[in-house]
């Protein structure tokens, strides 16, 4: 089994996660169903399916002294991931997201950074001799953008694949864009990056196109049940799979690990059918880590489609 080796640099944190008939518009107050307790955070998220999916998985972070920080590790060890550098923040607490799931799987997400923030380019230099035994490097931006400016100034001097997950949607530096080996937003951060509104394969066309003269050399663009758009060297479009959605939190996250993964090992509208695969299996269950999809899994419902496995 190919097996690459992944150093994910991001935020861990643990979601408060409330179910509700659809998610509450400004002033609205609703009697949701159920509230869960879940490991979660981009990173950490990418952490665990690029884990799930057979990669040796190494996690750079920050989680408080508390008992939060203790299921963060207890979640990652638990994928098989390295938490050698996963440092603990002595004061500031772990990191949380407050998440509302309506009944059509959609979601909204307000997120506290806390000790994740703590994550700064001082603690970079440690990943020095690790990061030429590296096959890709997965950065998001729940983290200080210097830290992952640092981190692509690193993995670029060493040769190292970086994919940047452009989450959450904000304004990105256009050094972070030119530095990125491949730029990856869903719609809601493109339109922050590029002012494009993104309905369907056309916008987003447009959207990678202006990020590419923003200075980013490849574009992956995240689309949902529109599926994903490659723009570099050439295009592929690759449509969605028509799955039962429950929840979408994270979905995105197993899509990037997935790429990650897949990037380097298969022919690219191969390996963008995988990653769609595996966010598209994400998307049936419940919560952020516990709905990383295994390899074999992915594989499986791959294989049911007529599609090229990861093997």
């Amino acid at each position: 089994m190919t097996k690459p080796r992944i150093l994910v640099v991001g935020s861990a944190n643990i979601d408060l996660v409330a179910a509700a008939p659809h998610c509450p518009r400004p002033g609205e107050s609703l009697i949701g169903t159920s509230l869960k307790t879940v490991t979660g955070g981009k990173g950490a998220n990418q952490a665990v399916a690029a884990g799930r999916l057979g990669a040796r998985t190494f996690f750079a972070g920050c989680v408080g002294n508390d008992s939060f920080g203790q299921m963060q590790r207890d979640a990652l060890t638990g994928a098989g991931v390295d938490i050698t550098h996963l440092k603990t923040d002595a004061v500031q607490p772990t990191g949380t997201a407050l998440i509302c799931v309506g009944d059509d799987g959609q979601n909204s997400i307000v997120i506290v950074p806390a000790a994740n923030f703590s994550v700064r380019p001082a603690d970079i230099e440690q990943l020095e001799d690790l990061m030429p035994s590296l096959d890709a490097v997965l950065l998001q931006l729940e983290i200080p953008l210097d830290t992952v400016a640092a981190v692509l100034d690193m993995a670029g001097d060493a040769g190292v694949l970086t994919i940047v997950d452009a989450g959450p949607a904000q304004q990105v530096p256009r050094s972070i864009i030119r530095k990125a080996a491949i730029l990856s937003p869903n719609e809601t951060e493109a339109e922050a990056m590029t002012g494009i509104s993104i309905g369907s394969v056309d916008d987003a066309r447009r959207a990678a196109n202006a990020l590419m003269e923003l200075g980013s050399t490849e574009v992956v663009m995240k689309l949902g049940a529109n599926g994903c758009l490659y723009v570099g060297e050439d295009e592929v479009y690759v449509p969605s799979f028509d799955v039962c959605v429950v929840d979408t939190t994270a979905a995105g996250d197993a899509f990037t690990a997935a790429l990650a993964c897949a990037w380097d090992a298969m022919p690219r509208r191969d390996a963008l059918a995988f990653a769609n695969a595996a966010g598209a299996l994400a998307a049936t269950v419940a919560g952020a880590q516990p709905s990383m999809p295994k390899r074999e899994d992915v594989n499986a419902f791959l294989r049911e489609r007529g599609e090229a496995t990861f093997e």
